[in-house]
């Protein structure tokens, strides 16, 4: 044990071994658990070169983060990510023991039953956890490779919705819900922001709305006839700030998720603020039920990107209706369909050139 209390001294001392080196001496505490407190840091400074940079737990840098990152959109994925890490490599380890084959045995572990980018989303969350503790001044020792952990994601076309499909598809989205996902299609919005769309952020008087996008800042959006109409539409709850509600299609007692996350009551009949655990399986049922495949809700978004960009050809306009913070974001929906292709093959025919003949019908 390298903390202990030698007799007549009021203090625990501490001793043991970094590399061939001894260190020893009195933590000056006269409590054990100060003392393994003071030798952590005596740990963090021989591990350092004598630099003062004290040790935090995986537990403690993730409550870090959190605190930075806890008022975004994005917080409820975040959070379940971050729960997901802890349960993996054990909330108590310190971020310097943490090795790079414990990443990866994780990153083995999330790959079960997920596709390659929701791991890496996850493992950017993790740099963000060591790279937060690290500008805090933490000892995270070695800052883990965290490019060879990610995945390779191979690139496609954002998969957009024909117009066959949303006949189908919205033929079929439960009623209580259709409003919701009708909205996030014609604007364009992300999940997250159309379910934390408040009657307080609206003017309709000048239809816009003010709403907090990825990243955690505030910005002010217009508002179509159409989207004013679904809005002026939803039914407003006491006591619920939200625009878009649901319809409990059964009663469920208070309880606690595997997250730690409380759900409270639900009475059938009831309308409560919507969430995107709502939304899964109607939306699941829908696409099976209209015969719609590869398609997710996120989809509905690149779909009202690719439709902007083919009715105007105006990057800038498409690039701020959907809020992206770079235009090479945008850009990629700028990809061509067949039918895209076919009339610019047909549109760049020309007509004045005089059709040529085979050889062997010219004249002698």
């Amino acid at each position: 044990m390298s903390v202990y209390k030698p007799k007549n001294s009021p203090y625990f001392h501490f001793d043991f071994v970094w590399k061939g080196r001894r260190f020893h001496g009195s933590t000056g505490c006269k409590s054990k658990r100060a003392a393994v407190a003071h030798e952590e840091i005596e740990r963090a400074k021989a591990r350092n070169g004598g630099n003062l940079h004290p040790p935090i737990t995986l537990d403690e840098a993730c409550g870090l983060y959190q605190d930075k990152v806890e008022e975004q959109p994005s917080w409820v994925d975040t959070e379940r990510m971050m729960k997901a890490l802890i349960a993996g490599l054990g909330g108590m380890h310190l971020l310097s023991e943490i090795t790079q084959r414990d990443l990866l045995a994780l990153v083995a572990k999330r790959r079960a039953g997920r596709v390659n980018s929701s791991v890496n989303r996850e493992i950017e969350v993790w740099r963000a956890v060591w790279r937060w503790a690290s500008k805090a001044r933490y000892d995270v020792g070695d800052m883990p490779d965290w490019g060879a952990l990610m995945l390779k994601v191979n690139r496609t076309d954002p998969r957009e919705l024909s117009a066959s499909e949303e006949v189908a598809l919205f033929g079929e989205i439960r009623k209580d819900l259709f409003d919701f996902c009708q909205f996030a299609l014609k604007t364009g919005w992300r999940l997250s922001e159309v379910i934390g769309l408040r009657w307080t952020d609206l003017d309709m008087a000048n239809a816009s709305a003010v709403t907090r996008i990825k990243g955690g800042d505030f910005v002010k959006r217009p508002l179509t006839q159409e989207m004013v109409i679904i809005i002026a539409n939803q039914p407003r709850v006491d006591l619920i700030p939200n625009v878009f509600t649901y319809v409990a299609v059964r009663t469920k007692p208070r309880l606690t998720d595997k997250l730690g996350r409380i759900h409270p009551v639900r009475l059938k009949g009831h309308r409560y603020p919507m969430t995107e655990g709502v939304l899964a399986k109607p939306w699941k049922a829908a696409k099976l039920a209209a015969g719609v495949e590869n398609f997710r809700f996120h989809d509905l978004r690149h779909t009202r990107g690719t439709r902007i960009l083919r009715a105007t050809g105006n990057l800038v306009a498409a690039k701020e209706a959907l809020k992206h913070r770079s235009i090479k974001t945008t850009l990629r929906y700028a990809h061509a369909s067949d039918d895209d292709i076919r009339q610019a093959l047909d549109a760049s025919e020309s007509r004045t050139i005089p059709e040529a003949r085979p050889i062997h019908a010219r004249k002698a």
